[in-house]
């Protein structure tokens, strides 16, 4: 697959998987271009600047699902069977030419709009919306209570979402970024699921933000008394539709067992 597009409502954790896959890059020398693209001549200028080697990321990017034009280059640069080269005219020296652009890059997209829906779609962009996705499906978080914690709960121990969290700088500098220990991201993700019938949010962002509530309080940047009221912020009245509370789990383990990172003598090259 050459694209990814992600679709969801805010707070899934649709810029914290990016984030993730940012750095598996770095770690293989890649620096990827990140932009919000207002037309198709800003698309095929980052294409132009990737040159065939750089990864284009775009988030929030519901204009491309709703140009014509924008569908197009994103077809032509998906499909494995249209050439990889697109030609723009542009002035060289004075004069038209026909420049190449080469569109072989992988592209990362996300949006909030709902890419399962025909609901918001220009009927004259469906067909377009097919045949694109029919390359690469997007992945839909769905705004569906258990689908959200367990969806939250995936990227706990698949990425590093409850693993950081920030303290203050005593000296006055920046805040200082730390690490949770398995057993505190345990605690969170054991906290999220025992009250998910009671929280306001059930999210992946609510889950990072219980983790590094916790991690503050354990390493004492934050007050136990503190903490308690953080926690009791996400949470709201019982649901009245609750959803099945999940069997209890070792996280600690799954948490020390899952991958998030590339396998030892892997390599990714641009």
């Amino acid at each position: 697959m050459r694209a990814v597009y992600l679709s969801g409502p805010p707070g899934v954790g649709k810029t914290h998987s990016i984030v993730e896959q940012e750095e598996i890059w770095a770690a293989c020398g890649i620096k990827p271009l990140r932009f919000r693209p207002r037309n198709v001549g800003e698309l095929l200028d980052q294409f132009k600047i990737a040159g065939g080697r750089r990864p284009l990321i775009m988030e929030e990017a519901d204009i491309i699902f709703r140009s014509k034009p924008m569908f197009e280059i994103l077809k032509q640069a998906t499909d494995p069977l249209t050439p990889d080269i697109f030609y723009r005219v542009e002035k060289v020296e004075g004069e038209k030419a026909a420049v190449p652009i080469n569109l072989n890059v992988p592209i990362v997209v996300s949006t909030n709009m709902d890419l399962g829906s025909d609901v918001g779609w220009d009927k004259n962009l469906l067909a377009d919306r097919d045949a694109l996705f029919n390359r690469s499906r997007p992945v839909i978080i769905p705004d569906d209570p258990f689908a959200l914690w367990e969806w939250s709960i995936y990227l706990a121990l698949t990425s590093h979402l409850t693993r950081d969290f920030v303290i203050r700088n005593r000296s006055g500098g920046l805040p200082l970024v730390q690490a949770n220990s398995l057993a505190v991201q345990a605690q969170a993700i054991d906290w999220f699921t025992d009250n998910v019938n009671k929280l306001e949010v059930i999210s992946p962002r609510t889950l990072k933000q219980v983790a590094q509530s916790m991690g503050r309080t354990r390493y004492g940047d934050m007050p136990p008394a503190i903490l308690a009221e953080e926690l009791d912020g996400h949470l709201g009245k019982e649901r009245a539709d609750p959803i099945p509370v999940p069997a209890k789990a070792d996280w600690g383990v799954l948490l020390r067992g899952m991958p998030k990172q590339l396998p030892a003598g892997a390599k990714v090259t641009a």
